[in-house]
């Protein structure tokens, strides 16, 4: 099939198109960055703008280990998984764990990407798994590149309208920046009291922290802010609020205070009961599974929520957990033309 590739559309989509699809320019820039790799094969001249493609290469041997390690839960739903798993797993997961973000300069000036669609290439799936999984797709650009399907591969296509109204008559220069998206990483674990001081260091760059707790008290979700679309729930609704500050400020990322537990899961409100009273959890693609209470902040005041459940809870008996999130690469700039 002739490959063929438009502004706006997914990668190796081969649905029919009334407009002309864009001029593939060969490329073959490499670049290792934050420790994995990545090639640009290809650019595409469309009338509205310019197509990247970007695979990042993600190791057989990352993928089979992480495979192993999950091996233990294989079969289950993820709503049956502990939630410590679950985190584990997307932290861990060599395809979604580095993620980041492009922008281009084209003859000098800087352009944002007005859209990104993605495949994912996994060189452990059989053919039966990728027709059933609907990624055909990956395994065309895998293909068409020439890359190596012993492999997996990360692949992306960005989409950067042209700065100026036209298409201009001549490219001089082409670069692309990545940045990389913030990363979580988990500082420390505490319960709460008021008054009561967490001492840390910053998981990432080692400066001790200092965490005061200034309040903590029970609190109950208004019914007002409860979800009232599809059909009839009821809702977790008690929770606990503390309020606490933070040494030294933040100047880079960002801070997030969370509950270590997750919150109850809302049941189906039914009019007609089954014998045993029993009632059905909602979750997974059946419908919504929770939700959840942010905080906020004012001055240096901070407020942090606990998940929400149904049963009023001891704030003294809440595990709290503190994690940054902030990039670990400066950014990376590949000249393409």
């Amino acid at each position: 099939m002739e490959w063929k590739v438009y502004f706006e559309d997914n990668p190796g989509c081969h649905r029919p198109h009334r407009g002309r699809p864009g001029q593939e320019v060969s490329c073959g820039a490499h670049s290792v960055w934050g420790g994995q790799h990545f090639i640009i094969p290809a650019i595409y001249l469309c009338g509205k703008g310019l197509v990247v493609d970007i695979c990042r290469r993600v190791e057989r041997e990352a993928i089979e280990a992480h495979y192993q390690k999950l091996a233990a839960y294989e079969g289950m739903d993820i709503d049956e998984c502990p939630p410590e798993v679950v985190e584990l797993a997307e932290a861990e997961d060599p395809f979604g764990s580095f993620d980041y973000l492009p922008s281009a300069a084209i003859n000098g000036k800087t352009v944002e990407y007005s859209r990104g669609a993605g495949e994912y290439y996994n060189p452990l799936r059989s053919e039966e798994e990728i027709v059933c999984s609907g990624e055909q797709a990956a395994r065309d650009i895998v293909k068409h590149y020439g890359l190596d399907p012993e492999q997996g591969w990360d692949l992306r296509q960005w989409s950067f309208p042209w700065a100026t109204k036209r298409r201009p008559a001549h490219i001089t220069s082409l670069t692309l920046t990545l940045t990389q998206r913030e990363q979580p990483a988990e500082a420390v674990q505490f319960t709460a009291a008021p008054g009561k001081t967490v001492e840390f260091a910053h998981p990432v760059t080692g400066v001790p922290c200092v965490l005061t707790v200034k309040d903590l008290k029970p609190a109950r979700l208004p019914e007002n802010d409860l979800p009232h679309m599809g059909p009839p729930m009821e809702w977790p609704r008690e929770f606990v609020e503390m309020t606490y500050t933070l040494t030294p400020a933040v100047t880079t990322g960002w801070v997030q205070v969370n509950d270590c537990a997750s919150s109850d899961k809302p049941i189906r409100k039914s009019d007609a009961p089954t014998e045993d009273g029993a009632i059905g959890i909602i979750g997974g693609a059946d419908g919504p599974t929770a939700i959840f209470v942010s905080g906020k902040q004012q001055g240096d005041t901070r407020t942090a929520c606990s998940s929400l459940h149904f049963a009023p809870m001891e704030p003294e008996n809440i595990r709290w957990k503190v994690t940054y999130y902030q990039k670990q690469f400066p950014d990376e700039t590949i000249a393409l033309l």
